[in-house]
């Protein structure tokens, strides 16, 4: 496989999990899993007005779609105090910049 259908496999893999990268990559800067599922349906809520689903309703989902998208390296996970932090790895940004091109 080359890059491109890696990236473009990810990329169909994740589902929702699109949101929180981008999302986190909005914000700019580590977020608290806490925070995660705030930053996400306010960032979708930007792209979609009309919208009235969000992508992470609950905390259930949360929790398996950071799962998911740290376990694709797709987040970089690390500990401040009790909390964990999340921001978008390496990896997650080449994704979301896959992404914009249409992959």
């Amino acid at each position: 496989m080359t890059r491109d259908q890696i990236l473009s496999a990810i990329s169909k893999g994740i589902g929702d999990g699109a949101w929180v990268l981008a999302a986190l990559a909005w914000h700019g800067k580590p977020v608290a899993k806490e925070k995660l599922r705030d930053i996400t349906n306010a960032y979708y809520r930007r792209a979609k007005p009309d919208e009235v689903e969000m992508p992470i309703r609950s905390r259930h989902l949360l929790d398996e779609m950071a799962a998911r998208l740290e376990g694709a390296a797709l987040v970089t996970v690390f500990p401040k105090g009790k909390a964990k932090m999340y921001m978008v790895s390496e990896l997650g940004n080449e994704l979301i910049q896959h992404m914009k091109k249409g992959g």
